[in-house]
């Protein structure tokens, strides 16, 4: 038996589908496995946001030709799109229909680069996601056969598997990107651990602070034991590093949360996230999002100015002074925000305003 007709690894398309750089690859072997010359994988999923193409063997030049002049002339697509999802079909026959040699495609497109078939299998086809693979044989490579045909249906399974993973994984990826830039723009930050507090992921600003090192175990230094003991007793642990460069000390609130994880995601990359640690520094201002809080509660551009004032100071007594107003009318701003926020003074109106920190800087 020759080389082409033998078995297909499914390893090969399982290590894809956990890993998006190793598509080119899978693909490039498919295309050898198969006796073609070149091939394309792609999809897009527009639920969820994802997409991913890698292609072997193609000209540059005529795939931007075919995007910036022959896509509307493609007189093959309809056909192909048409086949039902999960069937593998030849482009050969097509290619002999008068009708398509006729055309422009054909003629100016396929012929000049000797495409002899296409065998093409709509992978997914369903609302909101798409998915094919094509492998081209050229000149002076004969056909593809039924049997080959036959071959390639054997594996459109695994690869309509390996999408799906794929997909949920960018999403995923989307996601933590998200979350990271979510937390890391205030004075908080969030890193991940391994069960066994090995750092698998952390905030940038926390990496340059405290200089940890991720794929390590967190370690016993000050930070490190500290976050062991927010882990293991479940409570937050305050900490105060020694001063740095600038000579002024870090405080630092860390909070630790189990996360309950699916041991099949370990398949993906190594071990799962076993641990949420969302560090807060205490040592730094919280900014407060005032408009939106005045906003919410109705108040004036006036009693906005007040409820900043007195909350960045902490001092109700001196408003009128620092605005430049009556210390009777301050007090009266002062008691109609506490009116608007349902408030029944300085401690509650503190407490209600520190719920609107933001997540960036002001």
């Amino acid at each position: 038996m020759s080389a082409t007709m033998t078995s297909f690894p499914l390893a090969d398309i399982y290590d894809a589908a956990f890993d998006q750089a190793r598509f080119p690859m899978l693909i490039e072997r498919l295309v050898e496995a198969f006796g073609a010359q070149a091939g394309f994988i792609g999809w897009s999923d527009l639920d969820r946001e994802a997409g991913f193409q890698a292609q072997h063997g193609n000209d540059p030049s005529w795939l931007q030709a075919y995007v910036e002049t022959y896509a509307p002339h493609d007189i093959m697509r309809p056909h192909l799109h048409a086949v039902p999802e999960g069937v593998c079909t030849c482009a050969w026959p097509l290619l002999q229909q008068p009708e398509v040699r006729e055309s422009l495609f054909y003629r100016e497109y396929l012929a000049p680069q000797g495409i002899v078939d296409n065998l093409a299998i709509n992978l997914i086809k369903r609302p909101g996601i798409v998915a094919h693979i094509a492998l081209l044989r050229r000149a002076p490579a004969e056909r593809f056969t039924d049997e080959e045909c036959a071959r390639m249906a054997l594996l459109i399974p695994h690869l309509r598997r390996a999408i799906f993973i794929q997909s949920h994984l960018v999403r995923a990826a989307d996601h933590a990107a998200g979350e990271q830039a979510f937390a890391g723009g205030a004075t908080s930050a969030l890193l991940t651990l391994a069960e066994d507090l090995t750092l698998l992921d952390a905030d940038p600003s926390l990496v340059a602070l405290l200089r940890l090192r991720v794929d390590q175990p967190i370690g016993d230094s000050l930070f490190g034991a500290a976050v062991q003991r927010a882990v293991t007793q479940a409570e937050p642990v305050a900490l105060e590093l020694p001063a740095g460069e600038d000579g002024v000390p870090v405080q630092l609130l860390i909070e630790a949360r189990p996360l309950a994880a699916n041991r099949f995601g370990d398949l993906a990359a190594g071990p799962a996230a076993a641990h949420a640690v969302h560090v807060t520094r205490v040592d730094q201002p919280r900014v407060i999002a005032f408009a939106a809080l005045a906003g919410l509660y109705g108040l004036t551009p006036t009693e906005q100015r007040v409820l900043s004032d007195a909350i960045d100071t902490g001092d109700t007594l001196a408003i009128g002074e620092r605005l430049g107003m009556a210390r009777a009318t301050a007090r009266t701003h002062l008691h109609r925000i506490y009116e608007k926020t349902g408030t029944k003074g300085f401690a509650g109106l503190s407490n209600l305003a520190h719920r609107f920190g933001r997540i960036g800087p002001g």
